[in-house]
């Protein structure tokens, strides 16, 4: 919790200010991105706790989340 909260407040500070919708999609484009890597940090931990953690684990759980991230940032762009 302390590293996804860590990392979306520093994501928070350089997203956009003010009431606009590119804003607001900035300020939650850096909040799940906070969520995610807070998320790879449980889940490597929880790895490393049990036993289960090898560089191949851990490259799969990264890109894991790397993918989805790319997925979801590609979302659906503004047509012409």
């Amino acid at each position: 919790m302390a590293i996804a909260s860590l990392v979306s407040l520093l994501l928070l500070r350089f997203a956009g200010t003010g009431r606009a919708a590119r804003a607001r999609a900035s300020r939650l484009r850096a909040l799940r991105r906070g969520i995610e890597v807070g998320g790879i940090a449980a889940i490597v931990s929880v790895l490393q706790l049990i036993g289960g953690l090898t560089p191949l684990t851990a490259l799969f759980v990264v890109l894991s989340f790397a993918i989805a991230e790319y997925v979801m940032s590609a979302g659906a762009s503004p047509s012409s």
